[in-house]
């Protein structure tokens, strides 16, 4: 069965178009755009009209895309800056003028997709995830088809960003908004030892970085290994530099410049929950899941 599932966040809307046969699934389209939905949501609870023009641009683009591959199914979920928007039935309205169903879906339930999407086609064995989005950043393990805890924290790339700014003084700050979302979420790992995975567009950037890629390629950027004291050296080396000079770096996506030190932190601190040193990076995650979900609707 074809199937399309998108994954609306709050600082990058994907689209997937894949077949799915059984177990296995097979990627006929994956697009990624900077959309920055959730501009402004953190102080406004209102998603902003300049980034409702953008995501009606950019969803233009996704239908003719899923027109062209013709999926039997198409789901959009849309995940924090929606949840936390009051005026969300207009991305609904106009998910509906480009023929997309959007449902928005609960932090708890981002976890679940997340997990199952990113680990279709992984290994056994005891696994943890940590999913840094723009608003909000899930945490979460448990075995290949069996979560065993998820929790989702309102921290993420751009909401703290917004919050404090982008000065490497702003980073002290970050760190305590993180460690009271985790502290308040009552999230505690169960001292069995995990592999971890990243996924989302902070640790997929970083790897971009660190690989020094002009052109992002997925085969290499999928795989790529960061232990925690390396996060916390490239947070140490980006946090004081301008937005321009971030820009400049190859494997730097320009749009992400701003929240990627943001981003790191919390990379870094659900690393710390987790009790874990080191993680591999994923470039799956929600919308495979939104994939797999919508093909057993």
């Amino acid at each position: 069965m074809r199937v399309a599932g998108l994954d609306f966040g709050t600082n990058t809307c994907l689209c997937l178009v894949a077949d799915i046969e059984g177990s296995q699934l097979h990627v006929r389209s994956d697009e990624v755009e900077i959309v920055r939905l959730g501009q402004g949501v953190d102080v406004n609870k209102a998603l902003h009209p300049e980034a409702l023009l953008r995501f009606d641009a950019t969803l233009a683009h996704f239908a003719k895309t899923i027109s062209r591959l013709k999926p039997e199914r198409v789901l959009a979920c849309a995940t924090s800056a929606a949840r936390d928007s009051i005026n969300r039935d207009e991305l609904i309205a106009i998910g509906r003028k480009h023929g997309v169903p959007i449902e928005v879906i609960s932090g708890e339930k981002e976890a679940e997709l997340t997990f199952r999407g990113t680990l279709s086609g992984e290994s056994q064995g005891p696994v943890a995830i940590v999913d840094v989005g723009g608003g909000s950043t899930e945490l979460m393990f448990g075995e290949p088809g069996r979560l065993e805890s998820r929790v989702s924290l309102d921290v993420g790339a751009v909401r703290l960003t917004e919050r404090f700014g982008v000065d490497v003084g702003a980073i002290t700050a970050m760190r305590e908004a993180v460690l009271v979302a985790i502290e308040k979420s009552g999230f505690s790992a169960d001292g069995r030892s995990r592999r971890v995975i990243g996924v989302a567009g902070t640790p997929t950037t970083l790897a971009a970085i660190d690989l020094k890629l002009s052109k992002f390629d997925s085969e290499r950027v999928h795989g790529h290994r960061f232990t925690l004291n390396a996060i916390e050296d490239w947070i140490a080396r980006l946090a004081p530099m301008s937005i321009d000079q971030r820009r400049a770096l190859t494997g730097m996506e320009p749009k992400r410049a701003d929240v990627i030190v943001a981003g790191l932190v919390c990379l870094a601190e659900g690393l710390r929950a987790l009790k874990e040193n080191e993680l591999r990076v994923s470039t799956r995650g929600l919308r495979y899941g939104v994939a797999q979900w919508v093909a057993e609707r």
